[in-house]
């Protein structure tokens, strides 16, 4: 089996049978919020790389120390769960008799939470308004960077709460969370040659001298 790279990746990280688009989709929606806050001017929650300059912390790794927080505020971003869609009857794009291929095509929708974290409510609730509003308004920029099919168009700015397990020792500090939560959409396409696998004259040694000659054929199942 084998995926088809979309325009936006590198053939080889498509060609890696461990690469997360689902992961790369929550790295773009980062970027995205650090190239946005660092347009900031200084004393604004201007994002910085370097972390003793940085206004304002933008991250996925989780939980956050005390000691970070009140030193400035926190993004903290966390995927959530992630579905097929099922667009069609079995997924099936189109065969190819002749090379015994198979193609697939689906999309995969699933959701990214930007829990905005602060010290104060006030200063969480700004945060999470202008990191809504502008997902909303520059949509386009992660449709054209990302492997977006649909995103910021579903855009939810939830009320205060707790960080939680966000944060590794909320008691400390009194913390709020104000969660922005974006649904997005991506596009998937693999393919499946049929046989998935052929092996054949298998020779196999038992008791050190006698040798069986095996004709395995494993389709796909």
């Amino acid at each position: 089996m084998s995926t088809v790279a979309p325009r936006y990746l590198p053939i080889e990280r498509v060609n890696d049978p461990m690469f997360d688009p689902l992961y790369h989709a929550n790295r773009v929606i980062i970027g995205f919020l650090q190239g946005l806050f660092k347009e900031l001017p200084e004393g604004r929650y201007s994002w910085s790389p370097d972390p003793e300059q940085t206004e304002i912390l933008i991250t996925d790794a989780a939980p956050i120390t005390s000691e970070v927080l009140t030193a400035r505020p926190c993004l903290v971003t966390v995927r959530g769960q992630a579905q097929y869609g099922n667009i069609h009857m079995n997924s099936l794009d189109y065969a190819d008799p002749k090379t015994m291929t198979r193609s697939f095509r689906d999309v995969v929708s699933s959701s990214i939470t930007i829990n905005c974290i602060s010290k104060n409510g006030v200063e969480a609730s700004r945060l999470a308004w202008f990191v809504g509003s502008y997902i909303k308004a520059l949509r386009h920029l992660l449709h054209r960077e990302g492997p977006f099919v649909r995103i910021g168009h579903d855009v939810m700015v939830m009320g205060e709460m707790p960080p939680g397990s966000l944060l590794r020792d909320p008691s400390d500090v009194g913390a709020v969370s104000v969660p922005v939560i974006v649904q997005f959409v991506i596009a998937h396409r693999w393919e499946v040659r049929e046989p998935a696998l052929i092996a054949n004259e298998i020779s196999v040694k038992i008791d050190g001298d006698e040798q069986r000659t095996l004709d395995i054929i494993q389709e796909e199942a």
